[in-house]
């Protein structure tokens, strides 16, 4: 068929006009009647393809939250461990200072440092 002779209508009838002026002109337009039928056909398979498609969506949201959890798990972990090491680290190091030394603590003499006084 000559493409200036084939019907243009179904657009405008679809959006401009109802659904019963779009029923009578298909019934009597083989080019607007294949147009619908492929409409039709599309409309199905996105209605098939849409839960497929929103599940892929959701799995993809879980995935990211579980990143994240894991993430901010593993940096509350290495953080916890860090201020932990450092705390007792500290302790040592004031019990250390705290506490006379080696050598005064077996009775040898010792000047105001702690070192051994000859």
């Amino acid at each position: 068929m000559d493409e200036s002779k084939k019907c243009n209508k179904y657009e405008a009838l679809f959006i401009f006009h109802g659904d019963d002026a779009l029923n009578e002109h298909i019934k009597e337009c083989p080019d607007c009647k294949n147009e619908h039928d492929k409409y039709i056909k599309i409309s199905a398979l996105l209605k098939e393809a849409a839960p497929l498609y929103l599940k892929k969506q959701k799995e993809k949201k879980i995935s990211a939250l579980k990143k994240t959890a894991c993430c901010m798990l593993l940096i509350l972990g290495i953080t916890g461990s860090y201020i932990g090491y450092n705390l007792y680290n500290n302790n040592l190091y004031q019990n250390a200072w705290n506490d006379e030394s080696y050598i005064s603590s077996i009775g040898l003499p010792t000047d105001d440092y702690g070192f051994l006084d000859l």
